[in-house]
């Protein structure tokens, strides 16, 4: 059941287990799992002057007057931190429009895109996980896009109208989100606040029914999705999945998937087409990468399940349910969702949901017998 604290630092809490409480922060919004003892103490500190809630503490929590001093300091500085709204940036600066000549369309679910570049350099932040959605010369669209650099930011504007702009060498990734967040609109005929979040994940999906894949980077999500996709399931997305808020179905977002050069090899045999893609340089980090066009012929699923996934090389393949709470805590800090309350209780409901699980693989066959007795 949601809660909404009035008096509170929190705009609203849920409990989800008998230890730990998930609670969403409004000004920030920011999800935070708490400890229900500490949560109490949170809500009650207004009430108490500062000696009597020292007290509250020891009495509370059975510990010493040094570990309660610590514990008030930390939740001082907690509820200050909750009532700072994040800072937005603006610019005061006039914006003047580059000319943006070099032209390209992409099309997806009936939908149409312009986008006019500056540059091949600008082009190619975008271009390659979106070049099998490419078409040319198009006489009508739906939605035009202008993106250039100037002064080493980034601009991105709809139908003239400004988007955002991004710092090139501090903020790439936010750019590129904002972008696939943007043509998500567009094929969907969608509102950004219409979408109740958006997750690192890697999601395939068979029947209406998908799972979604989370985990840190290079621990093999896309790996696993390139094997799965070779063996009869639909890709809906790389990296970034979507749920709609009026349906909790995962939405197709149909950019390539990126192999890294560990797995080339291995890809290449379950997909020929791979073997005379192009290779790109991305970073020091991810090194080498070549991108592989989805197989995406459900446009969005139902999604229940969300899987942590490792890959750890000969170790057995297993997959286990684990609690939400622990799950929360490894996927929420790369998950977007809408700072819209509507939303907020949206994902509270759908998290109540969902079963959550955590994979270790090394054999891919393993893999697949794994997945395909969920479906």
């Amino acid at each position: 059941m949601l809660k909404y604290m009035k008096d509170s630092p929190f705009s609203i809490t849920q409990k989800i287990s008998e230890e730990d409480s998930i609670v969403w922060l409004k000004e920030s919004n920011k999800y935070i799992i708490l400890n229900s003892n500490i949560l109490e103490l949170i809500k009650k500190k207004s009430a108490f002057s500062s000696k009597e809630f020292l007290t509250l503490i020891t009495e509370s929590l059975n510990v010493g007057v040094r570990v309660a001093k610590r514990i008030n300091k930390e939740i001082s500085e907690f509820i200050l931190e909750t009532k700072q709204a994040e800072l937005k940036s603006n610019t005061k600066d006039p914006i003047i429009v580059k000319s943006c000549e070099i032209i390209q369309y992409y099309t997806f679910n009936d939908k149409a895109i312009k986008i006019c570049f500056d540059s091949i350099e600008t082009k190619s932040l975008i271009h390659q996980k979106h070049n099998h959605l490419a078409k040319e010369n198009m006489n009508t669209y739906d939605v035009q896009y202008k993106i250039f650099n100037t002064k080493g930011k980034l601009y991105i504007f709809k139908n003239n109208q400004i988007v955002g702009s991004w710092n090139k060498s501090t903020q790439l990734n936010e750019f590129q989100g904002k972008f696939s967040m943007e043509i998500l609109c567009s094929f969907y005929n969608k509102k950004e606040h219409d979408w109740m979040g958006v997750f690192h994940a890697s999601t395939i999906s068979k029947n209406n029914h998908s799972i979604m894949f989370t985990g840190d980077s290079g621990n093999g999500k896309s790996t696993a999705v390139s094997i799965l996709m070779a063996n009869g399931f639909n890709v809906i997305a790389d990296d970034f999945t979507p749920i709609l808020r009026s349906d909790f179905k995962t939405y197709c977002l149909p950019t390539a998937i990126s192999i890294k050069e560990k797995s080339f090899h291995l890809i290449e045999q379950l997909h020929i087409n791979l073997i005379n893609s192009n290779e790109y340089y991305i970073s020091e980090q991810k090194g080498n990468v070549k991108y592989l066009p989805p197989i995406s012929k459900e446009t969005s699923a139902n999604c229940s399940t969300v899987v942590w996934v490792k890959f750890s090389e000969g170790t057995e393949s297993t997959m286990k349910k684990i609690s939400s709470q622990n799950a929360l805590k490894k996927f929420l800090p790369d998950t977007w969702i809408s700072n819209k309350e509507v939303n907020a209780k949206a994902f509270l409901k759908w998290i109540k949901k969902i079963n959550f699980y955590e994979l270790n693989y090394s054999d891919n066959n393993k893999l697949i017998s794994i997945i395909n007795s969920y479906f």
